[in-house]
């Protein structure tokens, strides 16, 4: 197959520059679109999967009719961006990186996907793979995780096109995600006539915060960071109302349970029993932690790096994927199998062009391995 940067960037180019916002449904399924139709002409077989109308379809695509896959390759379609953000810093190539929004994160990996599948029609390569893209992985795949587990069950293999790291490296490992939202809810009183008739949600919410931080801990990977605090109407009134968001990070799903246990008894028992709390959310993604089965595919890809004269290295993250998913049900899985990229999430946000070429070579040997065995 000839597979060259120029034709790459050029793809590229035309799913930055569709804004899909992962609560763009229009945009999304958009990219979806584009996606499809190339698939379509590589005569592979293709299924857009509704998750709900507030955001666009998956898709799911395989090479021909099975109900095993020797690999399933996982890109999202979503971004951060919002819209008019495309128009606002298009894509473009400068100093040896392609840029703009989801360049890096992931639309560079989902055109590894749609390149992969038009080599391996055009090589007639054996075995049975799919590919799935998804629409809401930016905000945590909560509408498409029940297709991403239903497929991932099927497959003996799972290959996540994030980006390869900034240094280059893949990754083996991930944190689990846990989010929650507290809402506090007290008495309104003025602060100088009444104070007493008064019970502060943002006095409670202090308390909980001190214990709340108390729950992180490193020796475990389990890192705890109220983010966002909101609440009061002003410093004269006791506040009626606080809320705060809570970002959690942990390698043991032990610790997700012990913190939503601690959370539920400090809600029975709050300091200020006139204060009520209401408290949303829990696990959001279960850790992805390498196993013996995970070790073995790390060991088809270093192959087949060595193979093509390239050395890589192996590193654990803390930002989840959805290799978490897949990694949880026991299917083993390697993550970062995109170009080389950075600065996600950001106007920094950038891959390497030079990693294009050897990075999809990388990819269409591991397939092969995977399919040949």
């Amino acid at each position: 197959m000839a597979f060259n940067e120029k034709d790459f960037l050029k793809e590229l180019e035309t799913v930055v520059n569709i804004d899909s916002h992962s609560k763009m449904p229009e945009g999304t399924a958009k990219v979806a679109e584009y996606i499809e139709e190339r698939l379509q002409k590589a005569g592979w077989l293709t299924e857009k999967i509704s998750v709900g109308p507030e955001v666009g379809p998956c898709l799911k695509a395989v090479n021909k009719p099975c109900e095993k896959y020797d690999v399933m390759l996982i890109g999202h379609m979503d971004t951060v961006f919002p819209a008019g953000t495309a128009a606002q810093r298009p894509f473009a190539v400068k100093d040896g990186h392609f840029t703009g929004p989801g360049s890096a994160d992931m639309k560079g990996g989902l055109m590894y996907m749609c390149s992969l599948a038009e080599y391996v029609a055009e090589e007639n390569l054996d075995g049975s793979i799919c590919l799935l893209f998804n629409s809401d992985e930016e905000i945590s795949s909560v509408a498409s995780r029940p297709v991403i587990e239903r497929e991932a069950v099927k497959a003996a293999n799972v290959l996540v096109l994030e980006p390869a790291r900034a240094s280059g490296a893949l990754v083996n490992k991930r944190k689990g995600i846990v989010k929650y939202e507290l809402t506090f809810n007290g008495i309104a009183a003025h602060a100088g006539v009444d104070p007493d008739k008064g019970a502060s949600a943002i006095n409670e919410f202090i308390r909980w915060g001190a214990e709340i931080i108390k729950l992180a801990a490193p020796e475990k990977g389990t890192t705890v960071n109220i983010g966002l605090v909101n609440g009061g109407t002003g410093a004269n009134v006791v506040a009626e109302k606080a809320v705060c968001s809570i970002d959690i990070r942990i390698t043991d799903i032990k610790e997700a349970e012990r913190i939503d246990k601690k959370l539920k008894e400090m809600q029975a028992a709050p300091f200020d029993s006139r204060v009520k709390i209401d408290i949303s959310g829990g696990l959001k993604r279960p850790p992805f932690n390498t196993t013996e089965a995970s070790r073995k595919l790390c060991a088809v890809v270093d192959e087949a790096a060595a193979e093509l004269g390239l050395a890589l290295e192996w590193v654990a993250t803390g930002g989840g994927s959805d290799g978490n998913f897949t990694s949880a049900l026991g299917v083993p899985t390697v993550d970062g199998m995109g170009p080389i990229g950075g600065g996600a999430h950001s106007d920094r946000e950038y891959g390497e062009v030079v990693s294009i070429v050897p990075r999809f070579n990388l990819l269409t040997a591991v397939v092969k391995k995977l399919v040949q065995k």
